[in-house]
């Protein structure tokens, strides 16, 4: 809001430059004859550019990921809001990276986890752990706004449909299974013991065959060897 703000002030300095060349302003008779100074005008407009580039980023953003979510949800609209620093200060699910509200479709992502997401977006043939997260992130919350509220079995949805979820996203193939299986293996096989919190979010029957696994036609589990290293060894 503060760069919108901004922004309008030199947008509004701008349209008063070239308002007193049409009519008087109080006190003069005349417009100003004065021709427009070109260097002033084009600093305001760069100015007003620049400070409105960041809230139209941030919109983009957040049109882009409510479109993949409401897709991961199964058309059940999702509407994404990314937290600025100051609007995580005030969540009071601030302790949670993100969170959705199944009955209206509203998905908050805490500050700076969209922009660690697009980050991801921007290299995940070489994405750390943190950005692989981000994916299962956004998939976690699109199965919240599905219908599911129990945190383990909506966390093995979304360990099933990263791999959709960043093909949906515009990963490519190979790298977006490995995505999803360095998730399920690392990220989500050590939430086991990582405390109750986490511990939470985690089943052993979250795992191909067993009873949580819905045999997807693209589930991340689908092409699993006898050993699944092999897959990410090859990849």
């Amino acid at each position: 809001m503060l760069w919108t703000l901004i922004s309008l002030f030199f947008c509004w300095l701008i349209f008063r430059d070239f308002q007193s060349r049409r009519v008087a302003q109080k006190g003069y008779d005349y417009p100003d004859p004065a021709p427009a100074y070109k260097p002033y005008l084009i600093i305001l407009v760069v100015l007003a550019l620049s400070f409105a580039w960041p809230p139209f980023h941030h919109w983009r953003i957040e049109r882009f990921l409510s479109a993949k979510a409401t897709e991961l949800a199964e058309l059940h609209p999702a509407k994404v809001h990314c937290n600025t620093i100051f609007d995580t200060a005030f969540d009071r699910e601030q302790l949670s990276i993100g969170h959705a509200n199944p009955e209206t479709g509203e998905i908050v992502i805490q500050y700076p986890w969209c922009e660690t997401l697009m980050d991801y977006l921007d290299h995940p043939d070489s994405a750390n752990a943190e950005e692989i997260y981000s994916l299962n992130m956004l998939t976690h919350e699109s199965m919240h706004v599905r219908g599911e509220y129990n945190e383990a079995i909506t966390e093995c949805q979304a360990v099933q449909r990263n791999y959709r979820a960043a093909k949906l996203l515009g990963v490519a193939d190979g790298t977006a299974r490995k995505n999803a299986l360095d998730y399920y293996y690392n990220s989500y096989q050590g939430k086991a013991n990582l405390g109750w919190f986490s511990a939470r979010y985690f089943s052993d029957q979250c795992a191909p065959d067993k009873a949580m696994d819905e045999h997807l036609i693209d589930s991340t589990w689908l092409t699993l060897s006898t050993d699944p290293r092999q897959l990410l060894s090859a990849q």
